[in-house]
Order: C-alpha cells, then structure tokens, then sequence
C-alpha cells in the first residue's frame, strides 16, 4: 500500500510540474526585445493625451522582418477570439497589470490554419511560437512588436 501511495505521489509531482523558465528567461531574442528599445512621450492630437513612442535600437531594427521564435505567456486581448498576445511575463505581472513595459508583450497576428489552436488556449498557458517580427512605430492601436504568420508550436507543460 505504501509502494503504491509513492507511486501515485509522484506521478501527481510529474504531472504537475510547472514549465522550465530557464530557457525562457536566457531567451537571446527576448533580451534584445526588452532591451533595445527606448519609449518616449508625444501628444497625440487623435488621443488628446500623452502616448509612448518607442524609438528602437539597431540590433531589433537588424530583426525587422527576421522569422523568430519566442516563449511566454499567452493572454487572449479580444472576446471575439480572434487576437491574441505573447507575454514575457504572466498575466498578474504584464505590463498593463504591474510594473512591466510594453516592450514585454508582443502582438500575434495568427495564420488562419492556427486561429483555432490559439483559441483552445488558456490564459498563462506557456507556449512557443514562431513569426516574422514586425516593429511597430506608429500606429497606436496595435503593440510595438507584432509577430506576423505566427504558428503556434507547441505548449509547454
């Protein structure tokens, strides 16, 4: 009766295991992403109030266009399920909810044939996912980075 308690016990630890950070948080791409970009104040006529402004660095601009790969947090941003961000961090700790910036957050525009994926998704559920990154300079309805065709690779357990 005990073998079989400890078998259950770890099975239970096994399956519950939460996902390795390590390799998300020494994630090259994602360092130049919150790193290399500086956000500055304008006054948006159209908004009537003060808006970031990001003014990005040479090693993201040398990314622009580039198919990366990126872990992190997915938070879905509409009701009607049709768009969907990555996060560096999770939900309680983005950048509209603490003290992250917008530079750790990055917009998913989807391939159709992978909407589905990401709608069956739940919030903070870690995943990969793969694009063409897209910066982001001026329109303030969209985030700064923008992940083109992006796939959903996996889900990380």
């Amino acid at each position: 009766m005990l073998k079989v308690f400890f078998i259950v016990l770890n099975l239970m630890l096994t399956v519950n295991q939460p996902p390795d950070l390590e390799e998300h948080y020494s994630n090259e791409t994602w360092d130049v992403m919150l790193s290399d970009v500086k956000m500055r104040y304008r006054f948006s006529v159209e908004y009537n109030s003060f808006v970031h402004v990001p003014r990005f660095g040479d090693n993201i601009e040398a990314m622009e266009g580039e198919e990366i790969v990126l872990r992190g947090f997915y938070l879905p941003s509409d009701v009607t399920g049709e768009s969907f961000v990555l996060s560096y961090v999770p939900m309680q700790m983005c950048f509209f909810c603490a003290g992250a910036g917008i530079e750790s957050v990055v917009e998913l525009h989807s391939l159709i044939t992978h909407q589905i994926r990401f709608r069956r998704l739940s919030t903070d559920d870690f995943i990969e996912v793969r694009g063409k990154l897209k910066l982001n300079r001026n329109d303030l309805d969209h985030l700064i980075y923008i992940l083109e065709d992006a796939e959903l690779r996996q889900v990380i357990k």
